[in-house]
């Protein structure tokens, strides 16, 4: 072996390069990892996806805000299998959150499992959508919201598009989930094997997962699916009428909720149909369905008996695909009317309610349109979605709905089939429309049809719990007792004599206490009891909202509906069995779908038109056979009883407890509520005459204006929010006191000899304009427009305009994935064209995918530009003529918007190229020259064009969107600051500026604020004219807040021959708080003050900025007089002595003049008092009383009541045991008492004073009013 020594080989010279810089890479990244656990540590809260550097957190791809909690823009995952969420905390409002699931490098991994761990949103406001496929344009699988439970989807393309949206009010935890590759859902229970993403089951399982056990022919007795029953033809046989269900699984006591499984492939599910029964067939037409789905305009048929699904075969054309409508049967056809047109043209204004009447004869299976010649929208039909309709004898009775033009309908539409003729009820009964509610029909006792309606969605996104009856003959309301459950989007059927609510939703982001967002509640009402009670709830699996339900062979069958997912199962509830009893105990505790009644001695379901044999206690209390007292005996019952049988308002107001409801002419008690939810009459004095004419709707229950101006007493008056609607009476009075005011303020504004004449008509034009109403939302075709009307939202989506109490209704099923009002952005056209779904709106390669069905797709000038048009990850789907580079996850990381080219340079580390644009041309300016450059405006953005803003020279610069000019000049206004604003004088587009004047004498105060209106305003024009002649003028100003500079030139006109001159009195004199004043003396010859000169002084405050606060005035005070003020003084003082001297003396007349006369009234008054003399009989106290009977009082003054009286006497005093009373001391005392009167004291007292009993009375007083003698102690007493 030879060594040779020499030139190395270049090889070697690599490997030590090499190694070199991995020795220096390892030191670096050592050192680069000790900074970042020490920024780590300097942060105060966790980083959950990023990294914090330098106390603040730094976000991965997909992720913002300060904790990096938040979702944001579109993520591509392609592992095997991983997580997804919206993050760690609570999903952020206004989010929009893009994850595409799909396999790298386009390799197939079998179908795709998507596994919800935890789910919670808003209620029909925040959607997830997932679709199978790699954008939105594959089929959606679900659109989820609400409370959702864990479960499992399978997207079989192996790839999945998911798309979160939220909006501003409500943010809840969000949701969690899991996905793996070449994996069915569920994974197919265990029961079957997955192809090609659908589960193939074993046989004896059924079931989209193979949930489900079913009986075959094979199925083994003791494994079977029958739990005590047998399979026998493929179906459970139980064994006797103790146990009931499609497994034999529930006693017959009680009502069972069974799952059916078709015997062949179920079609597309959908929501918002209609079924109806046509034999033992269910047949189900029209509905709402995901995209991607099959068309639901045919019609499928569920045979109830063999359990399959079949094709109905039509001829004709059908009618277009709709939702939200209804169906009748009336001899051999089938009626649709109403409901909402699937699918709609963007660029049309085509109304999405209709009011199309289509028939299907059963006999022929031909579809016909019915034309109506409706030449104007204020008469039936009206276009409605949501009713309810009836077939009543030869006519249709259509209730409530909702139409685009008058809001929820509150008339009752009723068509004829014999006539072909439309007409409203004629009813006088006011109640408010609905939307989505129930109804069903049964006899009433008076043998008419009634119908109950119950629930549904009303104005104001208000759900209501009430239960109303209608009566097809009376045409009359009434109101029924309260369910205490709000819901809409349920069922109602009418069973064994009760009304079962089943389903549902009762969410209301308003109220306080939220109901579930899919309900499984089943209610029933009891119609001859008239209460409510709950039954046994249907399966957790059942929660959904906008299914059918309807009756076939005794059960009730329940289809489809949406639960975040379309649905298309079939359920059937089976009421208790009354015959699986035989004790009468027993079966009247059957209450579960059913009514039973025991009669001879067996238990039988209740039938009202059945009369049953009286029991010996029904005989006595002489119950109708056709009635049985079997309700529930409770306080509300007995109250509603007593109240029902009042028939007039008088007894109804006189019975305690109840009100009378005019509208409904109903008695009810208290606790309820009338059919039009105002107050009840609960006093007689209130109750309506006899004879008394229906008083008309209400205005203030017209909440829309179409509605408002259907009533012919009512008018539009939208100023009052809270009450738009008034009466015409109203209006006028209105009226009248604004043309009151507006004289007033013309008189005041105007001299008496201008000879400006405003004109009479000018406060009727005005309320005209105010009452018409405004195009409807339905109307408007375009964002802009939408939201410019405050009660109007924009949906991009669907290319929809709705009301924002329409919103739940319209897009009750996720159609909407996105929305814009008015308050979503200060410029409308830039909110609309940012949440556009036409892709070439947007103009950046961001705002482009944040649109779920857009990419951009970039030209190869490495400047930006590029088109934004609807794609998947794959690409364009309908790619343009130009070749560019497709970005459908990442941008370009130079976005010049084609006004500069990119440069790349090499950060230091972590290294990395950064690529910029330069220097930005074309006006622009940004990072990215994203926007116009400060002076220029218009859209720079992917190539736009930015010009110079026009102003007239009265700013500097202009809104870099619109063009509107930021003047800077206070008073100066306009889109280009072309005219001043009101008391401003000048013409700005003149290159005069406004000037505002300043009279003399006064002191003037301009606040200007930080807000849009001041925010740019940098000086003022002031100018002021002296008009005293020889006076000095004097100029004081002050700033606050912010410091100005003042400049004040003072101008003389031409006088005398002498020419117009200006002079510069002061110019950049700074104002501060404390603010300065300058004096300029009247003696300059050639600026004169006074009326008749011209001399002006033209003030510029400027460089000052917003808030500021300028205080500035003119005044001409002449210099005071100090000799004329003392003199002016001394006599003012003196004459003030004077006065006050002469004050006093007139008061010291009027106080002794009053102090006499009060003591001639005291004397008089006195002198006036009743007096007389007594002779007292002084006995010695030794002899005891003799005729003269006892002692008489001296004076007796009774009460006013003659009752009792106060009694005088004459005492003796107490001598002490001596002959007499001490020396200096009196031995008699006046001492007073009250005492009783007795009788015949009471008639003397009160004895008329007439001459035959005067001298009698005198006589005989003596003896009547005499005091009782009472025993004395024996002593000698000399007075």
């Amino acid at each position: 072996m030879h060594f040779h020594r020499g030139r190395r080989p270049a090889i070697y010279h690599w490997i030590l390069s090499i190694v070199a810089l991995l020795s220096t890479s390892l030191v670096i990244a050592n050192q680069a990892s000790f900074e970042l656990e020490k920024s780590l540590s300097s942060c105060e809260r966790p980083c959950y996806n990023g990294a914090c550097i330098n106390g603040s957190c730094v976000c991965a791809k997909g992720w913002n805000g300060a904790q990096c909690d938040h979702c944001i823009g579109r993520i591509r995952l392609s592992e095997n299998q991983s997580v997804l969420s919206d993050g760690p905390l609570d999903y952020s409002p206004s989010s929009k959150c893009t994850w595409l699931i799909e396999p790298s490098q386009n390799t197939s991994l079998g179908p795709l499992n998507i596994r919800i761990t935890s789910f919670s949103t808003e209620c029909v406001w925040d959607y997830l959508y997932i679709y199978d496929g790699n954008g939105v344009y594959g089929k959606q699988l679900a659109a989820l919201c609400g409370d959702q439970p864990i479960q499992e989807f399978t997207a079989p393309s192996g790839k999945a598009f998911i798309y979160f949206f939220s909006d501003l009010a409500m943010n809840l935890n969000g949701f969690n989930i899991n996905y793996e590759f070449n994996r069915c859902a569920y994974n197919c229970s265990s029961k079957g094997t997955c192809s090609r993403g659908v589960c193939l089951c074993e046989d004896g399982y059924a079931g989209e997962y193979c949930e489900h056990q079913i009986c075959t022919i094979g199925t083994d007795f003791a494994t079977g699916p029958c739990n005590s029953g047998q399979c026998e033809n493929e179906q459970c046989v139980c064994p006797n009428n103790q146990v009931h269900g499609e497994y034999c699984q529930a006693q017959s006591t009680t009502s069972v909720w069974d799952e059916i499984q078709p015997k062949n492939t179920a079609p597309t599910g959908r929501t918002s149909h209609v079924s109806i029964t046509v034999g033992d067939v269910i047949w189900n037409l029209g509905g709402e369905y995901f995209d991607g789905a099959e068309d639901t305009s045919q019609i499928r048929a569920f045979n109830v008996t063999s359990k399959t699904w079949s094709l109905v075969k039509v001829e004709g054309r059908p009618p277009a695909p709709r939702y939200d409508h209804t169906i009748v049967k009336y001899k051999n056809k089938l009626y649709m009317y109403g409901g909402v047109l699937r699918g709609r043209n963007e660029w049309s204004r085509e109304q999405n309610i209709t009011d199309e009447l289509w028939t299907l004869d059963l006999s022929s299976m031909i579809w016909e349109k019915m034309e109506t010649p409706n030449v104007t929208i204020i008469v039936p039909p009206f276009a409605v979605a949501g009713h309810s309709a009836h077939v009543v004898g030869n006519e249709m009775f259509v209730f409530f709905g909702y139409n685009p033009l008058f809001g929820f309908m509150h008339q009752i539409q009723v068509f004829n089939f014999e006539t072909n003729d439309w007409s409203v009820a004629n009813t006088t009964d006011h109640v408010y429309g609905r939307f989505k509610h129930s109804s069903i029909e049964y006899e009433l006792p008076s043998g008419s049809i009634g119908i109950l309606v119950f629930g549904g969605l009303m104005w104001n996104n208000t759900i209501t719990d009430t239960l109303l009856l209608f009566d097809t003959e009376t045409k009359k309301w009434s109101n029924l007792p309260q369910s205490g459950m709000q819901l809409y989007l349920h069922t109602a059927t009418h069973l064994n004599g009760l009304m079962l609510v089943v389903g549902g939703t009762g969410y209301n982001s308003s109220q306080i206490n939220k109901l579930e967002c899919f309900s499984n509640v089943v209610l029933a009402y009891d119609i001859a009891c008239k209460q409510w009670y709950n039954l046994t709830s249907a399966p957790a699996s059942f929660r959904r909202y906008g299914h059918s339900a309807v009756l076939a062979k005794s059960s009730l069958y329940v289809y489809g509906g949406f639960s975040g997912k379309i649905l298309r199962d079939v359920w059937k509830f089976s009421p208790a069995r009354c015959d699986s009893t035989t004790r009468p105990d027993d079966c009247r505790q059957i209450s579960d779908g059913v009514k039973c009644v025991f009669t001879d001695k067996t238990c039988t379901t209740y039938d009202p038109n059945v009369s049953y044999k009286p029991t010996f206690s029904g005989f006595v209390k002489q119950i109708n056979p056709k009635q049985i007292d079997e309700c529930r005996n409770t306080a509300f019952r007995q109250a509603l009883q007593v109240c029902d049988e009042q028939k007039d308002c008088v007894s109804c107001a006189s019975k305690s407890g109840c009100g009378w409801c005019p509208s409904g002419e109903q008695c009810l008690p208290n606790d309820l509520e009338c059919v039009d939810g105002l107050g009840m009459l609960t006093t007689w004095e209130k109750c309506p005459r006899k004879n008394q004419l229906a008083a008309p709707r209400p205005c203030h229950m017209a909440k829309n204006c179409g509605i408002c101006r259907l009533l012919p007493h009512c008018t539009w008056y939208p100023i009052d929010r809270t009450q738009p609607c008034i009466s015409r009476e109203d209006f006028i009075s209105v009226m009248y006191e604004y043309d009151a005011k507006q004289a007033s303020r013309d008189r005041d504004r105007l001299s008496p000899g201008s000879p400006l004449h405003v004109p009479s008509n000018l406060s009727h034009s005005f309320f005209r304009n105010l009452t018409d109403c405004p195009l409807p939302c339905s109307q408007r075709s375009n964002c802009t427009d939408c939201v410019e009307l405050e009660q109007c939202m924009w949906c991009p989506s669907t290319q929809r305009c709705i009301n924002l109490d329409a919103y739940t209704l319209s897009f009750a099923y996720g159609q909407c994935h996105s929305w814009v009002t008015g308050s979503s952005g200060p410029s409308h056209a830039r909110v609309c064209q940012a949440e556009s779904s036409i892709c070439e709106y947007h103009k950046t390669c961001g705002e482009c995918q944040r649109a779920p069905e857009c990419g951009w797709l970039a030209d190869d000038s490495r400047t930006g530009l590029g088109t934004c048009v609807q794609g998947t990850s794959s690409g364009p789907i309908n790619p343009p003529p130009i070749k560019g580079t497709w970005h459908f996850f990442d941008c370009a990381a130079c976005q010049c918007n084609g006004h500069s080219t990119c440069t790349t340079s090499l950060s230091s580390f972590p290294p990395h190229t950064i690529e910029k644009c330069q220097m930005c041309g074309n006006n622009t300016a940004g990072a990215h020259c994203e926007k116009c450059a400060f002076g220029y405006f218009g859209d720079a953005r992917n190539g736009g064009v930015c010009r110079v803003c026009d102003c007239n020279g009265q700013a500097d610069s202009c809104d870099p969107s619109t063009g509107s000019c930021y003047c800077r000049t206070k008073g100066v206004t306009g889109p280009k600051c072309e005219k001043c604003e009101p008391k401003y004088g000048g013409s700005p587009s003149n290159g005069t500026p406004c000037y505002y004047e300043l009279a003399v004498d006064f002191i003037f105060t301009f606040k200007l604020r930080n807000d849009d209106k001041d925010r740019h305003t940098s000086e003022i024009f002031l100018y002021s004219i002296p008009y005293k002649r020889d006076t000095d003028v004097t100029f004081q100003i002050s700033c606050e807040h912010s410091n100005a500079l003042v400049a004040l030139n003072m101008t003389s006109s031409h006088i005398d021959g002498v020419p117009e001159r200006t002079q510069t009195m002061m110019f950049n004199t700074s104002c501060d708080s404390k603010g300065f004043r300058r004096v300029y003396v009247a003696s300059d010859k050639g600026y004169p003050f006074g009326t008749d000169a011209n001399t002006t002084f033209f003030v510029r405050v400027y460089n000052f900025t917003t808030p500021v606060t300028i205080v500035v005035s003119f005044a001409q005070s002449p210099p005071i007089n100090w000799v004329l003020f003392f003199v002016i003084f001394a006599a003012c003082f003196i004459v003030l002595l004077v006065v006050a001297g002469l004050l006093w003396m007139v008061k010291v007349r009027i106080e002794a003049y009053r102090r006499n006369q009060r003591r001639i009234d005291e004397i008089e008054h006195m002198a006036s008092r009743p007096f007389a003399s007594v002779k007292l009989e002084l006995t010695k106290p030794c002899i005891p009383a003799g005729s003269s009977g006892g002692p008489t009082p001296l004076s007796i003054e009774p009460c006013s009541n003659y009752k009792a009286g106060v009694f005088t006497l004459a005492v003796r005093l107490p001598t002490g045991g001596r002959a007499t009373t001490p020396s200096g001391t009196s031995g008699l005392a006046v001492a007073s008492a009250l005492c009783l009167l007795t009788p015949a004291q009471l008639g003397v007292l009160q004895a008329p004073e007439n001459a035959e009993n005067k001298n009698g009375r005198k006589r005989n007083i003596r003896r009547f009013l005499r005091m009782p003698n009472f025993p004395r102690r024996g002593a000698n007493e000399n007075v």
